[in-house]
């Protein structure tokens, strides 16, 4: 597991990773949201934080990295730059929603199921999005799985 090409390791260790539902806009992508869950408190994020509100500046969104908005659930990558918190500039979240009656993460990339460079635990929970052409949805538990196993090597051994 030592593969700087690990599936999202270098966003999970220079970042830390939340569950947020966006609340409301504040304009000039300033965004609050409530933390569902926290992944990783190390930069910028406290584990006081969860169940609270915090304000963050998001994405502008470009090029196929769609922007978060008012009543999206999200698991995202911010962290601490001067005092305030950023989500990663580049798809700096996946959104979670309901596929089917189950919970899947969107994750910004066509038919990652085919690519060998990813986990075989999150290729064996992915399927076509079915809004998105563009995108996979992965089923939740396993990116959650997948996630928290990350970060546990990140913190127990700084990959």
């Amino acid at each position: 597991m030592k593969d700087e090409k690990m599936f999202l390791l270098d966003k999970s260790r220079n970042h830390d990773v939340i569950i947020i539902r966006i609340l409301r806009s504040l304009g000039n992508q300033s965004l609050v949201g409530s933390v569902e869950d926290i992944y990783s408190a190390r930069k910028g994020i406290k584990w006081s934080d969860l169940g609270s509100e915090i304000e963050f500046i998001c994405s502008s969104g470009t090029w196929g990295d769609v922007a978060l908005v008012v009543g999206d659930r999200a698991i995202l990558f911010v962290s601490q730059i001067s005092g305030k918190l950023y989500e990663d500039a580049w798809r700096g979240h996946m959104l979670i929603e309901e596929i089917e009656k189950n919970s899947y993460v969107v994750f910004p990339h066509r038919e990652l199921w085919l690519n060998e460079d990813v986990p075989a635990e999150i290729r064996a929970a992915a399927r076509e999005d079915p809004r998105r052409p563009y995108a996979t949805a992965i089923r939740f538990e396993a990116m959650d799985s997948y996630l928290r196993n990350l970060l546990e090597m990140i913190n127990g051994s700084e990959l």
